[in-house]
């Protein structure tokens, strides 16, 4: 991994537990970090607006309809605001991670994209983010699943975006 990765996996995985552990105390210092980073990494020519975008409004609305078939319970009757933004950031890292999501075969790198994400969340209900009213192990495993397509297709996105010439920007170092 270049330097430049490292560093932005060190930036997502900070806000991840400002996100997670903060929540609502921090969430006026989340949304400023988050805004910045997409305000620099547009700037850089570093994201796609409306990739980026599409998938925040899919991942926003699977943490919804978990928490409307109560897979997810949270103080709330919504998803909290900080989860909205760790969506953000999440995708934003995704997008940043692209030279390495794609370079190695898709089944692997979906199941162990999928496996983090639902160990994220399993760290999301021991840190008390979130409560799982069904099993933990049923719980993880719907996670699982639902990550393992979710990676795949974000995958297959930023593929089809290199492809088109839309994923390559004047910033980005690819090294094989």
């Amino acid at each position: 991994m270049d330097k430049g990765l490292l560093v932005k996996s060190i930036w997502f995985q900070s806000l991840w537990f400002l996100a997670v552990i903060g929540r609502e105390n921090t969430f006026f210092l989340l949304l400023l970090t988050v805004g910045a980073t997409l305000v620099y990494s547009v700037k850089k020519q570093e994201i796609n607006l409306a990739w980026l975008s599409a998938f925040v409004i899919s991942g926003i609305i699977l943490d919804t309809f978990h928490g409307l078939i109560g897979l997810f319970l949270f103080p709330q009757a919504w998803i909290p605001a900080w989860l909205m933004l760790l969506w953000v950031i999440f995708i934003w890292y995704a997008y940043q991670m692209k030279t390495v999501l794609t370079r190695f075969p898709l089944s692997i790198v979906s199941m162990v994209g999928a496996l983090g994400a639902a160990g994220s969340y399993f760290a999301g209900l021991k840190l008390g983010a979130v409560q799982w009213p069904y099993s933990d192990g049923l719980t993880f495993v719907v996670l699982t699943i639902e990550w393992f397509l979710l990676f795949a297709l974000i995958i297959y996105s930023l593929k089809a975006l290199d492809k088109r010439g839309k994923g390559h920007n004047h910033h980005e170092t690819h090294h094989t």
